[in-house]
């Protein structure tokens, strides 16, 4: 009988460790959609970063078919801000993300202002038809016009 609470006990402590691990979890996707009909970018590199560390070049991951990209990268203790990029040859990043907070991202999740500062302005059409999803960032590119590759950029 002892042995068999003993057993249900560390069952439930084992039950209740992989919650919390996986809660704690930082993981999370990247999804890369082109600003100007919505599909999904295949093969697009994503660069994530803690702020702070800057950027190596393991820290980047590839999309998939379906634009999605899991960034498996956990900030050290205190590091709370990450930066994510989309640095495209024949599609550049729309707006600028800026330094994320991890928590909100897994949290709430994020979509990019395809508008904002930094990288190329894109119209917004395709965010308005989004909601943010926990555990993932949307992040907006676009082919540059003839006028952002050759005088803006």
């Amino acid at each position: 009988m002892k042995v068999r609470r003993l057993a249900t006990v560390v069952l439930v402590l084992l039950s209740t460790l992989t919650t919390i691990a996986g809660a704690q979890s930082s993981n999370f996707n990247v999804l890369v959609l082109d600003a100007l009909d919505g599909k999904p970018q295949s093969g697009a590199i994503v660069r994530y970063f803690c702020e702070g560390l800057g950027w190596n070049p393991q820290n980047e991951a590839k999309t998939g078919l379906n634009g999605i990209a899991e960034v498996p990268y956990q900030c050290q203790e205190g590091l709370e801000n990450i930066t994510v990029d989309v640095p495209g040859e024949a599609k550049g990043e729309c707006g600028g993300l800026g330094a994320l907070k991890l928590s909100d991202i897994l949290a709430k999740g994020i979509i990019s202002e395809p508008n904002g500062a930094g990288g190329y302005w894109c119209p917004t059409k395709q965010r308005h038809k989004l909601k943010p999803v926990p555990g993932q960032v949307t992040v907006f590119v676009k082919k540059p016009t003839w006028w952002q590759s050759h005088v803006a950029g």
